[in-house]
C-alpha cells in the first residue's frame, strides 16, 4: 500500500473527501493527516525489533581504537545494534559488548593483548579494545529508523516525499494508529480504538519474523568457539 492509498482509505472511513494527492496537497487537513501518519510510523518503528527494519552491516576493521562513525558503518538509518550479533568473521569469534562506561575505563587502565575484542558506542563512534588488526571482516545486525521505502525499492527514509512511498511496517497498524491519533487531535473519544491498537501491536510483534524455541534447560543455541560436531547417525566400530 502506498502513502496515497492509505490516506485515501483513511479519509473514506472518516467521512473526509478523498484527496487526489498527499505530498503535493495544499489542504491543511490532508497535510495534518500526513504529519500524524509520520508521527505514528516513527513511534511504531521504536516498539520492537521489526524484521523489516533489521539490516546487516559489514565492516573492515581499522588498526585503531575508533572504527569510525557508527552511522557511516551502518548506513541505512542506524538506530541501535542488536545485542550479541557482532562477529569477527575472519577470526570466527564474537565481539563482546556493548560494555558500559565503567567497564570501558577499566579496560583502558590495563594492557590487553588477547584475541577477544570488546566494543562500545560513544559519541556516535564505534570504539574497540584492544585495538584490532586491520583488514578483518566484521558483521552485525542493527535496527533502522527508516520505515518508508520509495517505489524504486532502493531509497529508505522516515519522512514522506512522494505519494508512491510505501511502508515497511504493517499497513493495518499504521492505519489504526493514524485513526486514533486523528481522533485525539479532534477531541473525540479514542480509548476503545487505542486499546485494540495496543493489543494488535503486541500480537504482531510477538509473531514478527517467527520466534525461536525457548529452551528451559538453558542450552546455549548460539555458536561459540570450540569443536563442532554435526548431529546425525554415527557408525560405531
Amino acid at each position: 500500500m502506498t502513502l496515497l492509498e492509505l490516506v485515501q482509505q483513511f479519509c473514506l472511513r472518516s467521512g473526509i473527501p478523498k484527496p487526489a494527492t498527499v505530498t503535493g496537497s495544499t489542504d491543511t487537513q490532508v497535510l495534518q493527516i500526513q504529519a500524524l501518519l509520520e508521527e505514528e510510523g516513527n513511534d511504531l518503528a521504536t516498539r520492537g525489533d521489526w524484521e523489516a527494519l533489521t539490516i546487516e552491516a559489514n565492516h573492515t576493521t581499522l588498526a585503531a581504537e575508533s572504527q569510525g562513525a557508527i552511522g557511516t558503518i551502518a548506513t541505512n538509518g542506524f538506530r541501535y545494534i542488536k545485542n550479541q550479533t557482532i562477529w569477527d568473521r575472519t577470526d570466527r569469534l564474537p565481539v563482546i559488548g556493548p560494555i558500559n562506561s565503567r567497564q570501558w575505563q577499566g579496560l583502558k587502565s590495563v594492557v590487553l593483548t588477547g584475541p577477544r575484542y570488546q566494543f562500545r558506542i560513544r559519541g556516535g563512534n564505534l570504539l574497540v579494545n584492544p585495538v584490532p588488526v586491520a583488514g578483518h571482516d566484521w558483521a552485525f545486525e542493527y535496527i533502522s529508523k527508516n520505515w518508508i521505502i520509495s517505489a524504486d525499492g532502493i531509497t529508505y527514509k522516515n519522512l514522506f516525499t512522494l505519494d508512491t512511498d510505501e511502508f515497511l511496517l504493517p499497513d493495518t497498524l499504521l492505519l489504526m494508529g493514524l485513526r486514533w491519533r486523528w481522533m485525539r487531535e479532534k477531541g473525540l473519544d479514542y480509548s476503545e480504538l487505542f486499546s485494540t491498537y495496543e493489543a494488535q501491536i503486541k500480537d504482531m510483534i510477538g509473531r514478527d519474523g517467527g520466534k525461536a524455541v525457548l529452551h528451559m534447560d538453558n542450552t546455549d543455541q548460539i555458536a561459540s568457539p570450540g569443536t563442532f560436531i554435526p548431529s546425525g547417525s554415527w557408525n560405531i566400530p
